[in-house]
């Protein structure tokens, strides 16, 4: 089976925000996985666009999310 990059960054995001019980920044994902930022963050808005995740925007940080349940 192969899968986009999209749909593999996806993936790794939602497995990884189901393994913890606290919200986590875009960055501290694509630094984990050593992935573009950019491209993360273009993943993050559909996932959050879909359902999937929340997400919270604080001041100074970037958006920070929590898969839905």
């Amino acid at each position: 089976m192969h899968l986009s990059l999209q749909t593999d960054y996806g993936l790794r995001v939602l497995m990884l925000l189901a393994s913890t019980d606290r919200q986590m920044s875009v960055d501290e994902i694509a630094r984990s996985y050593g992935i573009s930022r950019n491209h993360l963050a273009k993943v993050a808005q559909r996932l959050q666009s879909s359902g999937y995740v929340e997400t919270v925007r604080r001041q100074r940080q970037w958006h920070r999310f929590e898969v839905v349940n």
